[in-house]
């Protein structure tokens, strides 16, 4: 599959190997592939190239959003898609509880839940939503405490 490399990408490595890129700045990988790197950017070669979002008016960013989740998600499994919308829900909870308001503790056990519920590359995209910055190496149970410290949980 021949996927648009992003504007300012000068190297391409995925899952331990260099990718050549192309003189048309095109790379080629297989299908299994294009999930994981269309998360960084990268796009179909047959998609038409968007205008500068910033010239966008509101309809015309909603059909293109619209139409990128779409492409994104008709290319990769179920229980990714499970994963992603996991990772959303955790992320758009009330972080902060204020004592005395009703279900307060319901809603802090929830996002608790979700976190233990999160696979690696959903604790990824859940940090990485939430603007926090992981390094490497890091175990799955940094990345949960991590995402509960995120949430105000820890």
């Amino acid at each position: 599959m021949k996927l648009r490399v992003p504007a300012g990408c000068g190297a391409v490595s995925h899952l331990g190997r260099s990718l050549e890129i192309a003189e048309d700045n095109s790379i080629e990988v297989d299908d299994a592939d294009w999930p994981a790197l269309s998360a960084h950017g990268f796009r179909l070669w047959e998609e038409e190239d968007l205008r500068e979002l910033a010239s966008m008016n509101r309809e015309e960013l909603i059909v293109a959003a619209m139409n990128a989740t779409l492409r994104a998600l008709q290319t990769i499994g179920t229980e990714e898609i499970r994963t992603r919308l996991t990772a959303s829900e955790a992320s758009v909870l009330p972080f902060e509880q204020t004592s005395g308001v009703a279900g307060a503790g319901a809603n802090v056990n929830a996002s608790a839940e979700s976190v233990s519920a999160l696979s690696r590359q959903g604790l990824f995209a859940f940090l990485k939503g939430r603007g926090v910055s992981v390094s490497l190496p890091v175990t799955n149970e940094e990345l949960r405490a991590m995402a509960r410290q995120a949430m105000g949980l820890a």
